[in-house]
């Protein structure tokens, strides 16, 4: 088996034989998502989407963990002081992200360890398959910081269905590996140890597949339901309009001074 691995910032992509790997590489703090996490990913995302010798993609987190979502201070806090304007600027890329990894003709896998909250839980909800650790925790964490899911809202509710969708949302609760199971978050759970071998060993199966793949997976996200595309960029409004609620700043400012937040529904 041929393997290339190369660092991109904050990202390794791996490549082997006719898959590729994407690794967060932030592991000191969680992985979570920081602009300059983001902007790499962006990279080495783009170096595969069209790469024909790639034929399935992995996402998984260097370390312990997924992603333990936005970074509080690099990537939330600032959201306080952008307009209308440069809030919708400041997440476009990420929802040209969302969209073009959830429409990517390759059979994508997301390879979940440790923690998966918040934006990095709506990573793992874009790909088309998830793989959990026995260790794993997901949670859709917006809601603590006073904010919204922007895909969890437009996908999770097709996954798991409306009211545990709204359950997740609502109240932030972390869903572990046996539970993420039953109710269909997560298609297959292995021991930590051999997330990887399991990914890989589908990653390289479904790279092996006919051309066919392409157009099922075309199929299932154009059929059920709505595309993400006309659910998405309307959740950028609900998450400006949250970002903008005194809770949202309370969240902040108590994660700062390293204390629970009192939300008063605000």
């Amino acid at each position: 088996m041929s393997e290339e691995k190369k660092e991109i910032g904050s990202c390794i992509l791996t490549r082997k034989d006719n898959y590729a790997i994407i690794a967060f590489n932030r592991p000191d703090k969680l992985n979570a998502l920081s602009p300059d996490l983001f902007l790499s990913m962006q990279k080495a995302f783009f170096e595969v989407e069209h790469d024909e010798s790639v034929r399935a993609l992995i996402f998984t987190g260097m370390g312990e963990n997924f992603s333990a979502g936005g970074d509080v201070e690099e990537d939330i806090r600032p959201l306080q002081g952008k307009s209308a304007i440069e809030f919708k600027e400041y997440f476009e890329p990420l929802c040209e992200m969302y969209t073009r990894i959830y429409n990517l003709e390759k059979p994508t896998i997301a390879a979940v360890n440790g923690f998966a909250l918040g934006a990095g839980m709506e990573l793992a909800l874009m790909c088309d398959i998830r793989i959990a650790a026995d260790t794993m925790q997901m949670g859709e964490f917006f809601v603590r910081m006073g904010l919204v899911p922007e895909a969890g809202m437009c996908v999770l509710p097709k996954l798991v269905g409306m009211g545990k969708a709204k359950l997740m949302c609502y109240t932030g609760e972390l869903i572990n590996a046996p539970e993420a199971l039953r109710i269909g978050l997560v298609e297959q759970i292995v021991p930590a140890a051999e997330l990887m071998d399991a990914a890989e060993k589908l990653a390289g199966r479904l790279a092996k597949g006919p051309a066919s793949i392409k157009i099922m997976k075309r199929a299932i996200n154009e059929f059920g339901n709505l595309p993400l595309e006309a659910t998405i960029n309307a959740s950028v409004l609900y998450q400006f309009a949250a970002s903008r609620t005194a809770d949202h700043k309370e969240a902040v400012n108590a994660f700062l001074e390293k204390r629970k937040p009192i939300f008063k529904g605000n």
